[in-house]
Formats: structure tokens, sequence, C-alpha cells
């Protein structure tokens, strides 16, 4: 099994690279071949309610389609003549047309829930082949069949990961109009490349280029010192979006502050009893000698749970039951507070 998925994700990462050499390919296989992977019926988000990957003689298609039926996003990547033979030879190996059409708990297994639903399937010659595994898990499947479904999933990560060569070059462009490297960078060069397997969509990429006076931003209004200044910056891309520019663990490029700067960050409207702190604290994994404050609760619990330090707290109390936080914090934790919804003020 490791031997096929290694073989396909190599041409895959060679057809990425833009490799143009010649390839032994299977020219039996006829092009209206088309492979499937449908997945429903999952505790997910609800713009991620219905997943479709598509293989068709070209390309690697992943939709994703809410509860009502809206395409709400797609992922498109090519595919080699090789690479695609080898996925069919797959299901050919496998014996994928003798399998049952439905494959569910046997009695004394466990019930797995919120996975959804998968079907797989293969149209050749005008014939179509699915087989349902519901719930969807993979020691609920055969051996062959568990096989194929690791092989469709790979595909799933290639089909939403950005190239490596796409990828720098939105982060090169992105530095190279940014006002610190605008206003007197050069020697622009990538010192490191990481890509979350975890997380196909993450991808960090670090470089290194040279300034001519010291300091960051644009410094056209400021006293400078014409200096030779080596800097590091390291961008961090989702979906192909800058969402972070750090120069030297010291500046963020897209706030123009320096990291270590202190702002004010408020939450939205929590129920004054039930905020994520009392929940903590409930749990029992913290312990005080005498019954903390709302400030020492809410100090400890983000110096606990997330590593920041909070220098200032204030709370204000609201109508029916609410409350809304106020906290004071780094600008370099800032990134943090607001993916959980925290807004700066």
């Amino acid at each position: 099994m490791k031997r096929t998925i290694m073989i396909t994700l190599l041409i895959l990462t060679i057809l990425s690279a833009g490799c143009t050499e010649e390839q032994n390919t299977n020219t039996d296989i006829p092009d209206d071949v088309v492979i499937t992977h449908l997945r429903y019926g999952a505790f997910t988000l609800p713009e991620m309610a219905v997943s479709e990957l598509v293989v068709n003689s070209t390309s690697v298609n992943l939709s994703y389609y809410n509860y009502a039926g809206n395409l709400t996003a797609r992922y498109t990547r090519p595919i080699d003549e090789t690479a695609r033979n080898e996925l069919i030879a797959l299901f050919e190996e496998n014996a994928f047309m003798e399998m049952d059409e439905l494959y569910e708990p046997e009695d004394g297994q466990p019930m797995v829930a919120d996975t959804g639903i998968v079907e797989i399937a293969i149209t050749r010659d005008g014939t179509t082949k699915t087989v349902k595994v519901d719930p969807y898990a993979q020691f609920y499947m055969p051996d062959e069949l568990a096989e194929i479904d690791e092989a469709l999933l790979e595909l799933r990560t290639y089909a939403m990961t950005i190239p490596e060569d796409k990828a720098k070059e939105i982060a090169e462009e992105w530095i190279s109009n940014s006002p610190t490297y605008s206003f007197d960078g050069s020697d622009i060069e990538l010192q490191e490349y990481q890509f979350n397997e975890d997380n196909p969509n993450e991808q960090t990429l670090t470089y290194s280029f040279i300034s001519t006076h010291g300091g960051f931003g644009n410094r056209s209004d400021q006293m400078v010192t014409e200096v030779l200044t080596d800097h590091i910056i390291v961008i961090d891309l989702y979906k192909g979006e800058v969402l972070s520019a750090i120069i030297d663990e010291e500046w963020d490029e897209m706030t123009q502050r320096m990291l270590d700067e202190i702002i004010e960050m408020q939450s939205w409207e929590m129920d004054c009893d039930s905020t994520p702190w009392h929940y903590w604290y409930a749990e029992g994994d913290v312990r005080f000698l005498k019954e903390p404050t709302e400030e020492e609760l809410v100090t400890t619990y983000f110096s606990t749970v997330y590593e920041i330090e909070i220098t200032e707290f204030s709370s204000v109390e609201l109508e029916d039951g609410k409350c809304q936080y106020t906290l004071k914090i780094e600008q370099r934790d800032s990134g943090m507070l607001e993916e959980m919804g925290w807004q700066e003020i």
C-alpha cells in the first residue's frame, strides 16, 4: 500500500515542480474514466458539509458545498497521465468492481459518531461502480478499500495545497511591496519553506534581505542611520493569503508596530458566568489558595493556556447577564486572540 501511494505522490511532486520529461504511460486506459470520493453527513463546518473529490483525465478537483448544496470552495490541480493510471491501477489491483456496495459495522464493532458517510466510485466504459461506507471509518472497510481510500485522501491534500512555486510568488510579491522592503530593501532570498501536513492550507516561508538603513517600515519622514542591516522576515500563508509577516521577531510588518507594543483587545458579549476561563476553572486543572478574583482568574487562564501576559484587565456588565471584557496585551499575541473572536480597539 505504502509503495503505491509513495509512487503517486512522487509523480505529483515532480509534476508540481514543472518537470517536462517524457514518462512511460499506459495508453490503454480511456480518457473518460472518472473517480470520485464523496463525503457527507459529518459533524463539520456548515460550509464544508459536503466534500467531493473528482479525478478525471487531466485534473484533481476538490469541491465543498454547504447544507443547501451551494458551492463554497473549489481547488483544482493538474494530474499527469502516469499518476492517473497508477490510481486506476490501484482500483483494479484491489478488485474494486467486485466489492460490496455497502459496508457497515459488523456485529460487535463499536459505532463511530459524526464521521458521516463516504461514497467511492469509478466510472468507466459508461458503467459506474459505487461503494458506500456508513459510517465513514477505515476499520469498517476491507483492507483493499481502505488502501484506495487512503490514496484518495492523499489526493485531497494535494488538491488543496498551493504549489510551492506559487506560494513563493505570493510571498515575494508581498514582501517587495511591503513598507520596509520597498523603502530600502534588496537581495531577497528564500531561507526556508515549510508546509503544514495537518493543514495543507498553511505554509510558512522565511526570507532574508538587506536594508541600507536601520529601522523598520517606511522611514521617509524619520531620521535614519545609513547602515547595512540584515533582516529575516517570516511569512505565514493561509489559502494563498498573507496572514502574518514578522521581521526579526520584533516588527509586525502588517500592522507596522513593534511586537512588544501594548494594545487593547475587546471580547464579544459573553454570559458573565459562562466565559472560557470559568469553564477552565471548573475543570479543576488549577488551584488557588483562596477564591480568585475575576482579574486573577483571567490572567492565570491566558498565561497558563495560551502563554499570553495580561498587563491590564477590565470588564463591563451589560444587560441580560452579559459581560464584555477588555485586555491589554503585547501586539505579538493579538493574532491568537483575534482567532478567538477578540477585536483590537
